[in-house]
């Protein structure tokens, strides 16, 4: 019997390839990114649509402030 099995290594292998600790870096990374972008588009959504609706608000509270004058 030639070319014996001497030992079964599990686990990263830094000796052969590091990629194994790389993907967990970019998928962790890639998440976090995520999150971050869809925080902020929602943040960012939120503002643009406040401050679109302070306008109409204003009109429609001065409008109502000139009828009742007109009593």
């Amino acid at each position: 019997m030639k070319g014996r099995i001497l030992k079964i290594k599990t686990g990263y292998n830094p000796n052969s390839s590091s990629i194994g600790v790389d993907m967990v870096a970019f998928l962790t990374g890639g998440a976090a990114v995520t999150v971050l972008f869809n925080a902020m588009a929602a943040i960012l959504a939120a503002a643009k649509a406040q401050k679109l609706a302070q306008p109409q608000e204003a009109a429609a509270l001065a409008g109502a402030a000139s009828r009742k004058d007109r009593r």
